[in-house]
């Protein structure tokens, strides 16, 4: 059981640094989106007087601002995206620290085997099951990157916090 609720408790973690990464993705795109789109608009409006006898750069950078807003809704987040993705996260936190008090219970004998395997299914039941349903409608992409960075906090965090072999 120690093992059962150990990898539990990692993969949770591992999910919760995930996902704080990739709100930062989403926030950081947003905002580049926004800022990019704002210089194309302006540029476009500025340099009407300048490239009125060609008004086709004029007619092109509209119709790069107007592609870019299109894109835009298929390659980010939308807010309520955002904000459904930041309550996913407080939900692994949540159960992430259920887990790891369940964890640090077992692991130093403070209760028995039996309630830890009932803790921890109790545990699955009631607050992983709501956290799967909206995991999964939300469909949170995989980013190489996020996840290398991922797997090199989640190192540090473990030694950090749960090297209780090296404390003994």
């Amino acid at each position: 059981m120690n093992e059962k609720i150990w990898f539990e408790m990692i993969d949770r973690k591992y999910g919760e640094i995930y996902l704080t990464k990739y709100l930062s993705l989403q926030r950081s795109l947003k905002k580049t989106f926004t800022i990019l789109t704002l210089l194309i608009s302006v540029s476009g409006i500025l340099g009407w007087k300048y490239f009125e006898d060609y008004a086709w750069i004029a007619f092109i950078l509209i119709s790069i601002m107007q592609l870019i807003t299109l894109i835009e809704n298929q390659l980010i987040r939308s807010e309520k995206e955002v904000e459904e993705i930041r309550d996913l996260k407080m939900m692994y936190t949540k159960y992430f620290h259920k887990l790891e008090k369940l964890y640090t219970e077992f692991y130093f004998n403070r209760i028995t085997e039996e309630n830890a395997t009932n803790q921890f299914f109790e545990l699955k039941k009631n607050d992983w099951e709501k956290i799967e349903e909206l995991d999964c409608k939300l469909d949170i992409k995989k980013f190489s990157y996020l996840i290398n960075e991922t797997d090199i906090e989640i190192n540090q965090y473990l030694n950090k916090f749960h090297n209780y072999e090296q404390k003994r």
